[in-house]
């Protein structure tokens, strides 16, 4: 099976900056990478008052499924001190698996554990923007069920592009 994986990586606490970069290198030391976005900082979903995210995304070939995915993510997250205390509070890092194909076909999850794709991505500029700059093409430029992503509303969130990327 050949795969590729759409991961949305966020942080708001700490060297956020840094901590995507050295997550983006983890990542790519793991799976082939395929496109990564540039860094965006973007407000706050959720209601809890916090600092501004910062975001990107990042497209990988990988061989692995889906919850194997998760949980490499999950240990990465754990390596850089994330907790899990507030739903949508701050954090250190947020890695969520967005999409995923196998053998150029859209992965469809309703698990509890993970659910493909992820169920607000298609509101969620910090997801569609840096994902248009991905610039993919084919079934990687579509959110399955949703279409493409060029198409997609996202909320009235701000977002700003930065002039740092993943891999800088």
């Amino acid at each position: 099976m050949t795969g590729t994986v759409l991961i949305a990586f966020g942080a708001n606490l700490g060297d956020p900056i840094r901590t995507l970069q050295v997550a983006y290198q983890e990542l790519a030391q793991l799976w082939t990478p395929v496109a990564a976005s540039s860094v965006y900082r973007s407000t706050p979903v959720g209601g809890v008052e916090q600092a501004d995210f910062l975001n990107a995304l990042a497209a990988f070939a990988t061989e692995n499924s889906g919850s194997e995915i998760l949980n490499t993510l999950h240990q990465i997250e754990n390596v850089h001190a994330r907790t899990r205390e507030v739903r949508w509070g701050p954090r250190t890092l947020d890695l969520d698996v967005i999409a995923l194909w196998e053998d150029a076909e859209p992965v469809i999850s309703t698990n509890s554990v993970l659910t493909l794709p992820h169920p607000r991505a298609w509101e969620r500029v910090f997801v569609t923007a840096p994902w248009q700059e991905l610039k993919l093409s084919g079934q990687l430029a579509e959110l399955p069920g949703y279409g493409p992503v060029s198409e997609l509303r996202s909320t009235n969130e701000e977002i700003t592009r930065l002039e740092i990327g993943l891999s800088s």
